[in-house]
């Protein structure tokens, strides 16, 4: 059964269907509308691919337990494997592929779209503090911790236990912990022996776009030439380093300009703008809508890269932004 609150979360149809070798549960009814679904399986035969989907305003989360499984993400494709976490960011499209025979995994679908005061039932501050944490982890796939496992067995765990009045704060509580776990593993991980030092300057910029990053500089860091260096990081995040670091601080900005009263002035300077009316100009240029129209409430069509750990951008916004990559930050 699709029901209207799923069409609200993934552009894909699914159901809450449960086997013997799947589960997937709403955790809505019990206090925790932030979670419309946790997900596990066992798999005792393959399963199909799962075609390329999205969930606007949700995190998606995962963790395996055992085997491999394929993911695809703007264009790069993750070999997620026991122990690791792999995310995806609201709005990105994916797939999932390869589900082999024997695979065990944890996942959770979680909004984040809800107002700071109603994001888990947490004070405005801290759950504005834990959402930015989470929409900017500096990492998407990750080596996890056996707490991460432990704390989505409990969750599951908790759900099954007979209705009382403590089961609600119980699953909360677990779910918090997860979440805060989960932030720490990302910022504690070391960049896999398959990743490259391209893809590690990458998450760096991405985590900091205030800092200024001259070519020369990440191409001694990367050991390669300037040339080389800006041909590789091309081909890898679509962009070229200039443009991708302004993608990466309008992002930034437009977050800062959605939960903070920060003056536009101040958020300017915060992020590396030479100046606010500069950075106002980028601004609606990248995303159709100025600052003031975005902290009024209006979304617009994001322009600026949508990349996390370097994904690529599709043509059409690496054509809109080619007209700023002579402009100087």
């Amino acid at each position: 059964m699709i029901t209207h609150k799923m069409k609200a979360i993934s552009n894909l149809r699914f159901d809450y269907m449960n086997t013997p070798e799947r589960r997937a549960l709403d955790l809505a009814p019990l206090g925790l509308p932030a979670v419309p679904m946790l997900g596990y399986c066992n798999y005792r035969n393959p399963r199909p691919d799962v075609p390329e989907h999205w969930h606007p305003d949700c995190l998606e989360i995962h963790t395996c337990v055992r085997n491999t499984l394929t993911f695809g993400c703007n264009g790069r494709t993750y070999r997620v494997g026991p122990g690791d976490v792999f995310v995806n960011f609201p709005g990105e499209r994916h797939t999932v592929s390869e589900h082999p025979k024997g695979l065990i995994l944890y996942w959770l679908i979680l909004r984040v779209d809800p107002p700071d005061n109603a994001f888990l039932q947490l004070p405005t501050a801290e759950a504005r503090a834990l959402r930015l944490a989470l929409l900017n982890l500096p990492h998407r796939h990750f080596r996890g911790t056996d707490r991460i496992r432990r704390l989505f067995q409990m969750l599951h765990t908790v759900y099954d236990e007979p209705d009382n009045t403590l089961r609600p704060l119980r699953l909360r509580i677990a779910l918090l912990d997860l979440l805060l776990e989960i932030t720490v593993a990302a910022s504690a991980h070391t960049v896999p022996p398959g990743e490259t030092r391209i893809e590690a300057l990458l998450r760096e910029i991405q985590a900091h776009p205030e800092n200024n990053y001259p070519v020369d500089e990440l191409a001694r860091r990367a050991g390669m030439t300037p040339a080389h260096f800006t041909t590789r990081f091309r081909m890898l995040a679509g962009l070229p380093p200039r443009q991708f670091l302004i993608d990466c601080r309008i992002r930034a900005a437009r977050e800062l300009l959605q939960t903070t009263s920060l003056p536009v002035t101040d958020i300017a300077m915060r992020l590396g703008f030479c100046s606010s009316q500069h950075f106002a100009n980028l601004f609606k240029r990248h995303t159709g809508i100025t600052p003031r129209a975005c902290r009024q409430g209006h979304s617009g069509p994001l322009r600026a890269s949508d990349s996390d750990d370097g994904q690529s951008v599709n043509v059409e916004r690496r054509t809109q932004n080619a007209e700023l990559r002579s402009e100087n930050v």
